[in-house]
C-alpha cells in the first residue's frame, strides 16, 4: 500500500510555494514499530536532502544579474544607480542623481553581502542615519528579483528589485507620517 505524503515547498519562483506530492511505494508487511521507524527516518533524511540542496541553492545565489549602469531620466535630470560584483560574496552599488546642468549629487552607497550564510542589503545614505549603513536581511531570493526588510527601520521597511530583460524594478516602501508608501524606480540598462 503506497504512502502519499503532501508538503509545501518553498521555491524562488513566481509561486513561491508549492505542493509537492510524494509518493512513497513500499511494502508494509506488517505496521510494527519497527518497520514504520525505518521508513520514517528514511523519508526524513530524504526530505532533510531536498531543502538543505534547496536552501543551500538559496545561500549562493548569483546577482550578476544586478551589475550594470542603472538609469531613470526625470524632466531635471537623470538618476543613475551602478552596481559592480567584487567577489562571489559581495556587489557593490552606488546612487547618484546627474542635474540637466550636470552637477551630479551622490545619493548612496549600498553592498549587497553575505555574511555567515545570510545575504543582507546594506546602504549608506547620504544625510540620514548620521551617515551610518542601515541593514535589510533578504527575504526572498529570486532568479533576478530579491526583496529585503529591516522592520525596525523608519522609512523604508522594505526594498525590492526585479530585473525584467533590460529593464531593473526598484521600490522602497514602508509607513510614512501614519501613511503606508511605496515608491518605484523603473530602470532603464544603459
Amino acid at each position: 500500500m503506497p504512502i502519499i505524503l503532501k508538503c509545501p515547498i518553498y521555491l524562488s519562483a513566481p509561486t513561491n510555494w508549492r505542493i509537492f506530492t510524494i509518493l512513497v511505494r513500499a511494502p508494509f508487511p506488517t505496521f510494527e514499530k519497527k518497520t514504520m521507524n525505518h521508513y520514517s527516518k528514511t523519508l526524513l533524511l530524504f526530505t532533510t536532502l531536498f531543502l538543505s540542496s534547496h536552501l543551500y541553492a538559496e545561500k549562493k545565489s548569483n546577482f550578476d544579474w544586478l551589475a550594470g549602469t542603472w538609469k531613470i531620466t526625470t524632466p531635471n535630470g537623470t538618476i543613475v544607480e551602478q552596481w559592480k560584483s567584487l567577489n562571489d560574496s559581495t556587489l557593490a552599488g552606488k546612487s547618484y542623481f546627474v542635474k540637466s546642468s550636470g552637477d551630479t549629487i551622490p545619493q548612496e552607497t549600498i553592498e549587497l553581502r553575505l555574511r555567515k550564510g545570510q545575504w543582507s542589503y546594506v546602504p549608506t545614505v547620504n544625510g540620514q542615519n548620521n551617515n551610518q549603513p542601515t541593514t535589510f536581511s533578504l527575504v526572498f531570493i529570486g532568479k533576478e528579483e530579491f526583496i529585503c526588510t529591516n522592520p525596525a527601520h523608519d522609512f523604508p521597511q522594505r526594498i525590492a528589485y526585479r530585473r525584467v530583460k533590460n529593464q531593473l524594478y526598484a521600490s522602497i516602501e514602508g509607513p510614512r507620517k501614519g501613511k503606508y508608501i511605496k515608491q518605484n524606480f523603473d530602470y532603464q540598462l544603459e
